[in-house]
């Protein structure tokens, strides 16, 4: 017990000593429940403290038990501290656990959010496509149900325009016709009225003419009568009274009548063979067909040799494709033997239909024949009849031959109307029975205005339908430029165009000699012409069809050849062109109903 008393004194006074040896300050502190401060006295314990262990003989024990104690604090706290570190580490090692937990929790978390949002995103994505393919789907039937109904106007009112332009036709040729009529009346009866004056007026020298004529013609028929009489009664009297020659003559009258009687019947029977198998039916108006030389037909051609073909003529990119398919799918349809495919051609007129329809048979090595619809009408009950002889005819073409019914709507209409005529109705019949199987020997191209009106059966047995539209403006400035060189340049040439090519033949020349007239018209010069000129004036044309830019084309030469030198200038070109384009103007008043609008509306 002494010795720890020794020991804590001995730790009180060593530590203050060694803060005064140090140099350092003693804290004066206030006891806070008391108030009062820090004893001084407390130095002076502490040094007395020293003295007394520094006298006791256990001192130096003191101080290696108080150096014992220090370090066995020292291990403890080590002890302490290692556990504490221990506890550290494993706190830190715990609170990183939970941190990675909680961050692989949040990650997780921030992945199913993603992914739901992901999946929300495309759901919102495929209800918007769902949407939009909706609207557009609904979009589109609107859009086709407004074409539908935009087709059906136009129709509609492409039927109402055209009923009233046949019907205004109607009437001009009712009221051509009746002053026809009026003039030929009033002509008959001016004729008549100066007949009968000139007859009044030699009446007398009439009349003693007449009884001079009428006497001598009495005088010639008594002699003749009794001439005749006498000769029969001497004839009839030496006939009876000789068998033998009246049995000759009996014989001969016979064989005589024979004779007639076989030589009509024969010539009848002979002229009917030779019409039907060389002669040409009366419904065609223009035929390639010759019965007296044919060529053989040519092979099936290569889409090279065809379009070669067609390089001259002018039609819409596709339209030309499809057309020259059409050709090489023909040709190579005769090599093989197989039948003929028919053929719908219809657009608005000078399009071109049949044009094409003459290439497309050339090129496939076929012969062609064209009649117009109009025809049939007029034959009334005969339609049938040749309608027949005109198929019958075609079919034994050796060539195979392609039938071209130029206005076929003229009498292949709808059944359903009530002004078809019973003629009308048996030709239609007759075509729809020539034509209900496919044929090996000819291919049957129609060719109209208005494809509405024909009857169904009819564009039933239509294999092909091509619609030839008016020429674009490419179109147009090609045609314009061949034309111009066909009429133009080499007008007064062989190859000249429109009535203007020089007579090439040794006969026409001389036939144009005892005619007055020279060889040929005289060559057309031009002041200047250009690409440029041929694009204004497609440009000026346009709806013109490519009859009326020929047309154009021969105005101008006209013009020329109507002028003191044979040159195109560009006055004569422009004032042609815009006399040409008011022309056109005024026609599509006349199709459209406008123009009668306004006369009546001046009268």
């Amino acid at each position: 017990m002494a010795l720890r008393s020794l020991g804590r004194r001995w730790r009180a006074g060593a530590g203050v000593a060694a803060a005064i040896v140090a140099g350092g300050t003693v804290a004066y502190c206030e006891d806070p429940k008391t108030g009062v401060g820090f004893d001084p006295e407390a130095l002076e314990r502490g040094a007395k403290a020293l003295r007394e262990i520094n006298k006791s003989p256990y001192a130096k024990k003191v101080f290696e038990l108080t150096r014992e104690q220090e370090r066995t604090k020292q291990a403890e706290a080590s002890k302490e501290q290692a556990q504490y570190q221990v506890y550290a580490e494993q706190q830190r090692r715990e609170t990183e656990k939970v941190r990675w937990e909680e961050q692989r929790k949040s990650m997780q978390q921030d992945a199913q959010t993603k992914a739901q949002l992901a999946q929300y995103e495309d759901e919102l994505a495929r209800k918007r496509n769902e949407a939009e393919h909706h609207k557009y789907r609904e979009r589109n039937q609107e859009l086709v149900a407004m074409q539908e109904e935009s087709n059906r106007n136009q129709q509609s009112e492409k039927r109402r325009i055209q009923e009233q332009i046949e019907g205004e036709r109607r009437a001009t040729e009712k009221y051509k016709a009746n002053l026809e009529k009026e003039v030929e009346r009033e002509k008959a009866l001016a004729e008549a009225e100066g007949r009968i004056r000139e007859n009044r007026q030699n009446e007398d020298v009439n009349r003693r003419a007449m009884q001079l004529r009428l006497e001598e013609e009495r005088k010639k028929l008594v002699e003749a009568i009794n001439t005749t009489f006498t000769n029969l009664g001497t004839g009839s009297l030496a006939l009876l009274t000789d068998k033998e020659r009246l049995g000759t003559a009996v014989a001969g009258l016979t064989v005589l009548a024979l004779g007639v009687y076989s030589a009509r019947e024969g010539t009848r029977v002979a002229g009917q063979v030779f019409s039907r198998w060389l002669g040409t039916p009366k419904l065609v108006r223009d035929t390639s067909r010759r019965w007296f030389w044919q060529r053989r037909a040519q092979a099936g051609k290569s889409s090279d040799e065809v379009k070669k073909d067609f390089s001259d003529i002018v039609l819409p990119h596709q339209m030309h494709d499809h057309v020259r398919a059409l050709a090489a799918v023909t040709s190579n349809t005769k090599k093989h033997g197989a039948p003929f495919r028919h053929m719908l051609f219809y657009g608005p007129p000078g399009t071109g239909k049949t044009m094409a329809a003459k290439r497309l048979a050339k090129t496939s090595g076929l012969d062609y024949a064209i009649m117009s619809g109009g025809d049939v009408a007029p034959l009334g009950g005969q339609a049938v009849t040749q309608l027949h002889d005109m198929f019958d005819w075609a079919e034994r073409s050796p060539r195979g031959l392609l039938l071209f019914i130029d206005e076929a709507d003229a009498f292949l209409s709808q059944r359903g109307q009530q002004q078809m005529s019973e003629g009308l109705r048996g030709a239609l019949n007759a075509v729809l029975f020539r034509t209900g199987d496919q044929s090996r020997d000819f291919a049957l191209v129609l060719a109209t205005n208005r494809p509405g009106d024909l009857d169904a059966a009819v564009l039933d047995r239509m294999d092909e339908s091509l619609e030839f539209g008016l020429p674009g403006l490419n179109e147009r400035r090609n045609i314009l430029s061949q034309y111009v060189d066909q009429y133009i340049v080499k007008a007064g040439t062989a190859a000249g165009g429109a009535g203007a090519a020089s007579d090439t033949g040794l006969w026409r020349r001389f036939l144009g000699f005892l005619r007055g007239r020279g060889s040929g018209p005289d060559q057309i010069k031009l002041e200047r012409l250009d690409d440029t000129m041929l694009l204004k004036a497609a440009q000026q044309t346009e709806g013109f069809s490519g009859r009326e830019l020929a047309k154009l084309v021969a105005s101008m030469q006209a013009a020329v050849y109507g002028s003191a030198q044979p040159v195109l200038t560009l006055d004569i070109w422009q004032r042609v062109l815009n006399m040409k384009v008011r022309e056109h103007a005024q026609r599509q008043e006349f199709l459209s109903g406008q123009h009668v609008a306004s006369q009546k509306t001046e009268f």
